[in-house]
């Protein structure tokens, strides 16, 4: 029998998986590896509110992230996506949760 953490976990799991779903934007995404390009969710993200937050910085640089499911398949550095006609290379993993996986992004 499954224990009570890891059934709630699962639940907790699925529930964000769901709000990311809803709040995410589709885009079509490329791998590196020559991979036939397909559609999936990504949420754009930068970090615009913690450098108007911190003072210390004294020049403030805008790093522009990039959030995708792990359900939806592998993401690397390298990998390509096209969201409102702008094409954005995946740089550099920032985190991996049990449920998304975070990048840095440049637009090309």
């Amino acid at each position: 029998m499954p224990s009570l953490a890891s059934v709630f976990a699962d639940r907790v799991n699925a529930k964000i998986a769901r709000v990311f779903q809803r709040l995410a934007d589709p885009c079509e995404f490329a791998p590196m590896d020559g991979a036939t390009p397909y559609n999936r969710l990504v949420s754009l993200d930068d970090n615009g509110s913690e450098i108007a937050a911190s003072s210390n910085e004294y020049v403030p640089e805008l790093i522009m992230r990039a959030e995708f499911l792990l359900t939806e398949g592998d993401v690397n550095s390298g990998d390509v996506f096209t969201i409102n006609g702008a094409e954005c290379r995946l740089t550099q993993r920032v985190s991996t949760d049990s449920v998304c996986v975070t990048y840095i992004y440049i637009q090309l």
